[in-house]
């Protein structure tokens, strides 16, 4: 009797969890150890390197949100990052680095951390999103997702989502901005 009650339960978990593993992401980041990523305050974007419509579209909006939510200020006039982004449809074989935490090297700017390549064979369906030194034109920091087209049923605030997984490998914040404010820090702090 306990087993006939018990098994409803154990094949929607099974269902539940097999669902789960079809819509995971893999999400990962890069970034320049010669960057002073706290002189950074305003951004301006290039175009969709691959124009796809809708997914540029929505994914272009949801970076806009997490660069304002880091409180970095769109601006056409001399912007100090540039966004570029491009959405992927085919297996991309890419190569990485391991770093450490990104938080944790600008705390500490340590100078012996080296670039450990690693490559990567994504899977079909990349969002790769690079924000750019504005006067170097050096890439700074460069966050991915792969795998984003498993999910064919996807909701309107997918492509949100999948930016926000990304932008969580980039906790910093634009110079002078205090997020406990949400607003510009006071000069006396």
């Amino acid at each position: 009797m306990k087993l006939a009650k018990l098994l409803p339960f154990v094949c929607v978990v099974v269902w539940a969890a097999g669902c789960n593993t079809n819509r995971r992401i893999f999400v990962e980041h890069d970034y320049s150890y010669e960057t002073n990523f706290k002189a950074y305050s305003t951004y301006a974007f290039l175009e969709c390197e691959r124009d796809t419509g809708n997914v540029c579209t929505e994914v272009y909006n949801a970076i806009h949100r997490q660069m304002q939510a880091r409180g970095y200020r769109l601006s056409t006039s001399k912007p100090t990052l540039l966004v570029n982004y491009g959405i992927f449809y085919d297996n991309l074989r890419y190569q990485g680095y391991m770093q450490p935490v990104i938080k944790n090297w600008v705390d500490t700017e340590d100078d012996s951390f080296k670039y450990e390549p690693i490559r990567y064979s994504l899977d079909k369906g990349t969002i790769i999103i690079s924000l750019i030194d504005a006067d170097t034109d050096q890439v700074v920091w460069r966050g991915y997702a792969a795998g984003i087209f498993k999910n064919p049923n996807a909701a309107n605030s997918y492509y949100r989502n999948v930016v926000r997984s990304i932008f969580d490998q980039y906790p910093l914040f634009a110079s002078g901005y205090d997020p406990r404010g949400g607003g510009p820090q006071e000069s006396g702090r």
